[in-house]
């Protein structure tokens, strides 16, 4: 107890700068620990904030310049001519289920129009997608439309519509 009152007397005939200098220190310890454990924590926060929002402009950036060096039609109809595409005497419908069963490629829809317009859906993973796309190129069909639709991570809906290609240059017209 007479320790106790040591440190009040002390404290009571302290001069009043002094006095005023342990006032502030209580408020002065709580900022700095305010300011070690919450402000740090938000500047963590902050920072990742601006990592991720850096990475995604990146992403965006590389998908905005792919889609600025997409080659023009006319490049595209221009390069047509130079590929040979094999026309089989088979019947386009036969030719596209004989593909599909020999990479079991099940579509989920097949709508085939008197126009000979055959429109697909399937439920692939990409590289199935790619496969189908390059089985394709193989025969005498061309892509009019392509629509892809993400599912899950892995697994994509693609609906497309194929034509009959009856001569090389039979799309180069339709193209405008």
């Amino acid at each position: 107890m007479k320790k106790n009152a040591q440190w009040l007397l002390l404290i009571a005939f302290l001069p009043k700068w002094k006095l005023t200098l342990l006032s502030l220190m209580i408020p002065f310890i709580t900022l700095l620990a305010y300011y070690l454990f919450i402000y740090t924590d938000y500047q963590q926060e902050i920072t990742q904030q601006h990592l991720e929002i850096a990475q995604r402009l990146k992403r965006i950036n590389h998908h905005q310049n792919t889609l600025n060096t997409m080659p023009s039609m006319n490049s595209l109809i221009k390069q047509q001519i130079d590929y040979d595409i094999p026309f089989d005497n088979s019947p386009v419908s036969e030719q596209l289920q004989r593909l599909l069963m020999i990479y079991h490629f099940i579509p989920e829809i097949w709508e085939n129009t008197p126009n000979s317009l055959h429109k697909l859906t399937f439920t692939l993973s990409y590289s199935q997608f790619l496969t189908l796309l390059e089985c394709l190129n193989q025969t005498s069909l061309a892509l009019i439309s392509l629509n892809i639709f993400p599912i899950e991570n892995h697994l994509i809906s693609v609906q497309m519509s194929l034509t009959e290609l009856s001569y090389p240059h039979a799309i180069q017209g339709d193209i405008s």
